[in-house]
């Protein structure tokens, strides 16, 4: 036997295989007619579509074997990746690649072997389309035909399949930026439309309405930016944005973040403090620290009432530590649990009845987990919450 040939490209090759996220996916009914109508087309007992992984073959689509996979180095389809045409093996018992191969010596006894390589647009062969036979034998040209288009309609499927996971991300992510403009910049919004209302009333002394005069352009500033923010984060999240990382202040980036709730902190009785050294810096993408950090304010400032919210850091051995405390109204050892397992349900309303639908929350996490964060919550009913957010610093300057 002779093991099958890594392909020079092999890397390249292997990086368009997972791009397609075919490995170990469910069966699905359009694959599996395609084998059924290719073993029927020739006339052979067993059909598979193979997908050459690293170390394995594995069957998108089977008919007439069991196993839904096999190591790569007995395998024929892993040979037939290595030519751009269809590779027939009429009699495999007296070829030297095969004739000792296990496939062949025992279970599934293979005798024919037929494969047309699944050719991506860009060139790369991510398996075969065969058929087998437990006899010698040959393809007729009607037969060699048929696999041919056949190994096509398979690759128009995977790129159909694609494109429809493609759409599906696109509707979830505006589902995600519609529920973080909710919560992020209804909040803002809707604290100047009640200082506005207020201020119509008549209930402000002339000071307090300066203050207030001074305070709404920064506060409209800072939504405005913060929208601007949400717009560059959902094109980050489908790839149309520069993903780099840059040289980030902790300490400016606080700040920026705490001017967002102002007016809400201020309509609660709330203060806002930083408390950040200016010399922290920290290596990463700034459109989604100031996400995960203006969601932690904004929840902070939901569940504490004329009370105090303050942001804090340090650098803890290889970590950037960001710490977010409150003395709002806590929260049981349950309730962590649930959110720190990702099994809440139930959403409590803020001290001033303020809705939210969770999905900030969730998106803070999978956001960490991608850049290997994670966020601690310390707290106590009718004492207050800590929350830390933990970064890697390797990069850190």
């Amino acid at each position: 036997m002779i093991a099958p040939p890594i392909p020079v490209n092999e890397k390249e090759r292997l990086h368009e295989l997972y791009k397609y996220e075919l490995l170990d996916s469910v069966y699905e009914q359009e694959f599996d007619d395609i084998v059924q109508l290719a073993s029927r087309l020739c006339n052979a007992p067993i059909s598979t579509i193979s997908l050459i992984d690293f170390d394995r073959q594995w069957f998108k689509a089977k008919t007439g074997l069991n196993d839904s996979e096999s190591e790569r180095n007995v395998s024929f389809c892993a040979h037939a990746i290595n030519q751009d045409i269809m590779m027939e093996v009429p009699d495999v018992t007296v070829d030297e690649r095969f004739f000792d191969n296990p496939l062949v010596l025992g279970d599934p006894n293979i005798r024919y072997y037929a494969g047309m390589p699944l050719i991506t647009s860009s060139g790369y062969k991510l398996g075969t389309l065969c058929v087998i036979d437990r006899m010698p034998r040959k393809l007729d040209p009607e037969q060699t035909f048929a696999l041919k288009v056949l190994s096509k309609q398979v690759i128009k499927l995977f790129e159909l399949r694609t494109r429809q996971k493609e759409l599906k991300k696109i509707s979830d992510l505006q589902q995600q930026i519609m529920s973080i403009m909710a919560h992020d910049i209804r909040g803002p919004l809707a604290s100047l439309k009640s200082v506005y209302e207020m201020k119509i009333t008549g209930i402000f002394t002339k000071e307090e309405e300066m203050s207030i005069d001074a305070l709404v352009p920064r506060q409209l500033d800072s939504t405005l930016n913060l929208l601007n923010n949400i717009v560059a984060w959902g094109s980050l999240q489908l790839g149309n944005a520069n993903q780099h990382d840059e040289e980030v202040s902790i300490f400016d980036m606080c700040d920026e973040c705490i001017s967002y709730y102002l007016l809400a902190a201020d309509a609660k009785g709330n203060s806002m403090l930083n408390l950040v050294s200016p010399s922290i810096s920290y290596i990463g993408n700034k459109q989604g620290l100031e996400f995960v950090l203006r969601n932690l304010l904004g929840n902070a400032n939901k569940f504490t009432d004329k009370g105090d919210i303050i942001v804090s850091a340090r650098i803890h051995g290889d970590c950037l530590e960001i710490y977010v405390t409150d003395t709002g109204v806590g929260m049981t050892e349950d309730v962590i649990e649930s959110i720190s397992e990702r099994t809440w349900s139930v959403y409590t309303a803020g001290t001033n009845n303020e809705k939210g639908s969770g999905m900030g929350l969730k998106l803070m996490f999978e956001y960490l987990s991608n850049i290997q964060g994670t966020l601690k919550f310390e707290s106590k009913p009718g004492e207050g919450t800590t929350v830390t957010v933990s970064l890697p610093v390797t990069d850190l300057e």
